[in-house]
């Protein structure tokens, strides 16, 4: 389950249409408690960084002495 940046409260898969000129849709996750939207591949990379950088973050030790390699 994904919860909103905003207020954490539970967000769901909507669409976003633009009827006027060129026919476009975009997913976007919205809140259903304040309505906050993300647009879904923006929020997948982003998650995706925040993954990259903890894998990179942790650090592996042998009695508090870190181990490079």
């Amino acid at each position: 389950m994904v919860k909103c940046e905003r207020c954490d409260g539970f967000m769901v898969r909507d669409s976003i249409y633009n009827i006027e000129g060129q026919f476009l849709e975009i997913e976007v996750g919205r809140c259903l408690n304040c309505g906050h939207t993300v647009d879904l591949t923006i929020l997948k990379i982003n998650q995706k960084k925040k993954a990259e950088k903890a894998t990179h973050e942790k650090q592996v030790t042998f009695h508090g002495i870190p181990i490079t390699g």
